[in-house]
């Protein structure tokens, strides 16, 4: 038997009530839920800040705040820069001014470039009318020193080195409102190629690549500083534990367990800023140039200047009062055509010391190596990090080193990011054929991925080639890697008998590895930084490729006089290549003495003879009075410098140690293992201890014309996690009334 329901008119049926909503019905829950999260979060913030190290704080929002939609420093940075040049010595006044735009005490953290010469040799900090002179001490000694002043609320600052060109600077216990300026004193050797004089000044640096694999913390669920110091310390030397307390965007690596210290936080783009000249980390720049002869030219790389003759100083400041950090800032001059140099001898008296600086320019011949045959490998970047005018210079100077071939040579391409690729299997010949396809190969390359270098390095270093051939290795990157160490010695065990040339490429490139990097190989380094230096800056590098280089180089110095050179192995020089070495005199020098230096080319024996002069009276061909200050600086720093390379010949860190820091104690310089650190002891000037300390990076310049990963910006303090939170909670309020919605349809339907 079957049964029909009966059907009910709809005229009888009664309409549901309507019901208030669900936000009508639960207003009050969900405000307050939603009100006791949000809370939640900002205590959890504060909570984060009090109690985790500087790398964590960046989550947490000290590093910056946002107004509107744009960007702000908690601390702001303005520098300025006074350069005294005299012959082949600059000394600069570097002065960072730091300034609190908070409400709170903050500890200000800047990561800032220096050249690769440079050698620091004074820190003074500055708050108002009172200044305190830094001391250097043992690296370790002086983060404790550091350390201690912070807990106790005074104004403390700490200088350190992380890299030959990388620098950091640490201000504790800034004031809301307040300035504080870091005075740092630095002395360097002027460059000498291809007929002109130049200066650079980095201002800004592109971000380094960390190779993997990640360091593996003995306690990785741990968070205190305490303990991440403990586990850092089992992987770095000693005086690298306080590297918890970096600020940078780089995790630590078992390549580079130092990343948090050398890759710093970058301003984002749609950054406001909060001074007259609208400029990211403005640097006014000044400069007095004492050439000590004839110039028939002074010149600006990459930015406009102004200038006006003094006697025989040239004053040279922007065309702008301030410029952008974001680019190097090279300064060029050239002597007129017939002060060229061949050999000039710049000296120095101190503490009863005679110091020298003796510069060796090579024969200008250019004889061909016709009967030599070359076995050349091109190895080009194609990492992220060359993206934008970078890949541009890169494609461009290799297409004009191709057509520089010659038909009798071989040779390859390899190109890298990521991974690598060769153009050959092996080197083939230079022929027509050859040649187009190489142009095609380097037309379609383009810039992403990573810089992992010691793959394609590696595989060109141990290609095979015939003795008959000379080997060379032309290396185009920006060098911007954090693993340096492994390179250079890779490069010292396996260059055998062939060359390395780097040319770096960009606005701002990693120009330690490159240098470097061309000494281990006994190359050149060639620096392009604009399109328009492609043509002068690469023909100089073939000539060095294809031309009589001069070897075993000896000084001789006169009966009776005993001298101290670094670098103590004295290189090969190439033509448009002098060399500068740093001397220290053991006995007293007597004037009208003579220096004789030689060298063998491929077909001649070349020789040169310098009086000495000293000190005083000194007339050296370069150089008239006075003469310069800061050798004795310059000479303790290639000391150093030629010290430290031991270890990348395999030399014990703690027998290198033990010679370096007693000469950078002694000359007061900046190393791998001494810091300047400034305590003020002004007790009205202290920071009460019921006020907390906020920590916060001073984010760099993005490099000019580069593109910088989205992991290098900062984290500012903004209502975004709040945001989030409260987008969560009404979409699932929505989620919820529209299920509530749709069963009401189903209901109605099934009724129906």
């Amino acid at each position: 038997m079957c049964f029909t329901p009966r059907r009910i008119p709809k005229h009888l049926i009664l309409e549901e009530p309507k019901r208030p909503g669900f936000l009508q019905r639960h207003w009050v829950k969900v405000i307050g839920t939603t009100t006791f999260l949000l809370l939640g979060l900002a205590l959890s913030d504060i909570a984060r800040a009090e109690n985790f190290p500087a790398s964590k704080q960046l989550e947490s929002g000290n590093l910056a705040f946002q107004q509107g939609t744009h960007f702000v420093q908690a601390t702001h940075l303005e520098s300025s820069a006074q350069v005294e040049i005299t012959g082949m010595v600059a000394r600069l006044v570097l002065t960072q001014h730091f300034e609190n735009q908070t409400d709170q005490w903050q500890e200000a953290i800047y990561t800032f470039p220096l050249s690769e010469t440079s050698a620091v040799n004074r820190m003074e900090m500055h708050i108002g009318a009172r200044h305190v002179v830094a001391r250097i001490r043992e690296k370790a000694e002086a983060q404790k020193l550091y350390q201690a002043a912070k807990q106790a609320g005074k104004k403390a600052a700490l200088t350190e080195q992380h890299r030959p060109n990388l620098f950091s600077q640490k201000i504790a216990n800034i004031a809301p409102g307040e300035s504080v300026s870091i005075e740092l004193h630095v002395t360097q050797p002027v460059d000498y190629k291809q007929g002109r004089f130049s200066w650079r000044l980095p201002m800004t640096l592109t971000p380094r690549y960390i190779p993997r694999p990640p360091l593996v913390l003995k306690n990785p669920e741990r968070t205190d500083q305490q303990t991440i110091a403990a586990d850092l310390a089992l992987h770095l030397q000693p005086t690298d534990a306080f590297l918890a307390n970096a600020m940078g965007w780089g995790k630590p690596t078992t390549l580079v367990p130092d990343a948090a210290s050398i890759t710093p936080y970058y301003y984002p783009p749609n950054t406001a800023q909060t001074n007259d000249t609208k400029l990211v980390n403005p640097m006014k720049l000044s400069i007095d140039l004492k050439a000590g002869l004839p110039l028939a030219l002074v010149t600006s790389s990459y930015h406009d200047i102004q200038l006006y003759k003094d006697g025989d100083t040239h004053h040279i400041s922007t065309q702008t009062p301030y410029i952008a950090m974001d680019r190097d800032f090279e300064l060029s001059w050239q002597p007129v055509a017939n002060q060229q140099p061949e050999i000039a001898l710049f000296t120095e008296s101190i503490h009863g010391e005679d110091y020298g600086l003796l510069l060796l320019v090579p024969p200008t011949s250019r004889n061909a190596l016709a009967s030599i045959a070359r076995d050349i490998t091109f190895i080009i970047d194609t990492s992220g990090s060359m993206s934008g005018p970078s890949i541009i210079q890169a494609k461009e100077s290799l297409l004009l080193a191709i057509a520089k071939l010659n038909a009798s040579d071989k040779f390859n391409i390899i190109e890298f990011n990521s991974n690598f690729s060769q153009l050959f299997p092996q080197s083939a010949s230079a022929d027509h054929h050859n040649q187009t396809k190489a142009r095609q190969f380097v037309n379609r390359l383009q810039a992403s991925g990573g810089t992992e270098i010691y793959p394609p390095l590696d595989a060109a270093l141990s290609a095979n080639t015939n003795t008959e051939w000379l080997k060379q290795i032309v290396f185009i990157t920006d060098g911007s890697v954090g693993n340096e160490a492994q390179l250079l010695a890779l490069i010292h065990e396996k260059l055998a008998n062939a060359r390395l040339f780097t040319v770096g490429i960009g606005s701002a490139p990693n120009s330690y590895f490159m240098r470097k990097a061309a000494q281990f190989g006994r190359g050149t380094f060639t620096h392009i930084g604009d399109s328009r230096e492609v043509a002068t800056k690469m023909q100089p590098l073939f000539d060095q490729l294809g031309a009589t280089l001069l070897s075993q180089v000896n000084v001789q110095w006169p009966a009776g006089v005993e001298a101290e050179i670094w670098p103590e192995r004295i290189p090969d020089l190439y033509i448009h290549e002098p060399l500068l070495l740093a001397v220290k005199f053991q006995r007293p020098i007597v004037n009208t003495q003579t220096v004789t230096v030689t060298g063998n080319s491929q077909t001649t024996r070349w020789s040169r003879n310098i009086t000495l002069n000293i000190p005083s009276s000194t007339k050296a061909p370069l150089a008239s009075e006075p003469q310069p200050k800061g050798i004795a600086t310059l000479w303790a720093r290639a000391k150093i410098e030629a010290l430290l390379d031991e270890k990348v010949r395999g030399k014990d860190e703690t027998e290198v140690r033990a010679v370096v820091l007693p000469i950078a104690l002694n000359h007061e310089l900046l190393s791998p293992y001494t810091s300047f650190i400034a305590v003020d002891e002004t007790p009205e000037a202290e920071r009460p201890q019921d006020q907390r300390l906020n920590t916060n990076a001073v984010a760099n310049a993005v490099p000019f014309g580069q593109k910088v990963p989205d992991i290098a910006y900062p984290k500012t303090a903004t209502s975004a996690p709040q945001q989030a939170l409260i987008a969560l909670v009404l979409l699932l309020l929505g989620s919820m009334l529209k299920a509530r919605r749709l069963a009401y349809g189903i209901l109605r339907k099934l009724g129906a």
